[in-house]
């Protein structure tokens, strides 16, 4: 939900109508109702009003999210006001934006009816959103190199002056770097800055170097693209799934698989270490598709193929990673931590409990034990930029290799969802790369495939939205030398 809510509040994707009240449908009633308790209800009284608009088909997680942050809204918002209200998404889908009063920070109620139970909502969210005025004046077509870095550094200072910002970003030409600034603070309790050799928990990116290492098994001959989860992990508990299920569909999210990242992990974080303890775990989750079927963003798929890559090679997957991607690409500043592991020059992350909450926590308790194959990995500007210029020079696998991983990318949000990476066009170049956020980090880097050019973003602050930013700057590098 938080990848697919930040999709759509962030780029506008399948918007329609946008208006300044609400509309007289199901979705709008219950908007209504409430922004309406917000302003009138205590934190307790809201937590027994919501689960009477919420459908029974509801995931458990996801109801649990959204009840505590109503209540965390009437909490933080001194109450709230409507902004707008846009028809987005699937159909009978509204997006309400709405003001708190007392901070002026906003947030996105993304509201989805249940069509069997229209006063009931089948899929909802509340999360803070970014002042849509970040990029205002930022031009359609491509920008000159001097135009993107006035743009870049002016929207980096609003984002310190209303959001807090505190992170990196960084941008090549393919050839060399051009802009390398940062702002904020490492460790917000010894007022540590961060600069250009902080490191950063960076999330979802890590899919990528995942996905790179099953390609180049399989270009060296050890695996394929339909090998199924059956023959390459006979140790998985639910074999009658597995022979169902690819390894293309696991890198691809079609593979029916939902998450690991559920209570029961939490509840006793310390003892998923090693990936073979998920492997109960992730069987017993239910399943969100069917093999081959529609794309379900799925972080149990990627930890099983980490689990495929330490079958094949005989490493584990973290050696395997640092020895056959981070070495080759000239990566000294990434790896794979625990959390309680001391990394030199690692930043601590940092959260907001609320969407209108203006307090920063620190995100330990809110993060697995250890990094997986899935994400929760640590790197740095400067690395991700060298990732990208290995990848696309086939320092990692060679050109049919990657070729084949691009190959049919599955629709998702405004592009595709490639082998590892997203995908979209932009000035008829494709945009490629990922992103990553969870609780204190907020990520992504992105590539113009046919120039080169690289945008690395990362933040010790997150989940939020500031992954966009560095795909608002890969449009405007994907537009230069474009005709107008």
């Amino acid at each position: 939900i938080l990848a697919f809510t930040s999709v759509l509040v962030g780029t506008c994707a399948g918007a329609g109508t946008i208006s300044t009240t609400l509309p007289e449908t199901a979705a709008g009633r219950i908007g209504a109702m409430v922004i309406a308790h917000i302003n009138a209800d205590s934190p307790q009284a809201i937590r027994q009003w919501a689960p009477t608009i919420l459908a029974p088909s509801l995931d458990g997680a996801m109801r649990e999210t959204f009840i505590s942050q109503l209540a965390l809204a009437v909490r933080d918002s001194g109450g709230v006001d409507l902004v707008d209200a846009r028809t987005q998404g699937p159909p009978g889908m509204l997006v309400v934006t709405i003001k708190g009063r007392k901070s002026g920070r906003l947030a996105a109620l993304v509201l989805m009816p249940d069509p069997q139970q229209p006063e009931k909502l089948a899929m909802v969210d509340l999360v803070a959103i970014d002042d849509p005025t970040l990029f205002a004046g930022w031009p359609k077509a491509g920008a000159s190199e001097a135009e993107t870095v006035q743009l870049v550094r002016t929207a980096l200072d609003k984002m310190v002056r209303n959001n807090d910002f505190s992170g990196c970003v960084t941008l090549s030409d393919g050839a060399r770097t051009f802009l390398d600034e940062c702002r904020g603070l490492a460790d917000r309790r010894f007022a540590i800055p961060v600069d250009r050799q902080t490191k950063f928990h960076i999330g979802s990116i890590g899919k990528s170097f995942t996905a790179v290492g099953i390609a180049q098994l399989v270009e060296s001959g050890k695996l394929r693209w339909d090998t199924t989860l059956a023959e390459a992990v006979p140790e998985y508990p639910d074999q009658a799934a597995a022979r169902k299920i690819t390894v293309w569909q696991l890198l691809h999210h079609t593979s029916g698989l939902g998450d690991f990242l559920v209570p029961e992990l939490y509840a006793t974080r310390e003892k998923f270490v090693e990936l073979t303890d998920y492997l109960e775990l992730i069987a017993r989750q239910p399943k969100v598709g069917e093999p081959g079927g529609e794309w379900n963003y799925s972080n149990a798929g990627y930890l099983l193929l980490g689990r495929i890559i330490e079958n094949v090679s005989g490493e584990s997957y973290f050696d395997y990673i640092q020895r056959h991607v981070f070495a080759p690409a000239g990566m000294t500043s990434s790896g794979f931590d625990r959390v309680d592991d001391v990394v030199p020059r690692l930043a601590v992350g940092y959260f907001r409990e609320g969407p209108f909450s203006q307090e920063w926590k620190a995100d330990w308790l809110k993060v697995p034990y250890r990094a997986s194959p899935a994400g929760g990995g640590y790197s740095n500007n400067a690395d991700l930029v060298r990732f990208a210029a290995a990848l696309r020079a086939g320092k990692l696998v060679g050109p049919e290799t990657l070729a084949k991983m691009f190959e049919n990318p599955v629709p998702a949000g405004p592009g595709g969802y490639a082998a590892g990476f997203g995908e979209r066009l932009a000035h008829g170049r494709h945009i490629r790369g990922h992103s990553g956020g969870i609780e204190g980090t907020d990520a992504n880097f992105t590539i113009v495939w046919e120039t080169g050019a690289t945008v690395a973003l990362t933040s010790n602050q997150g989940p939020g939205q500031s992954w966009l930013f560095a795909e608002r700057i890969a449009d405007l590098l994907a537009g230069q030398g474009k005709q107008p």
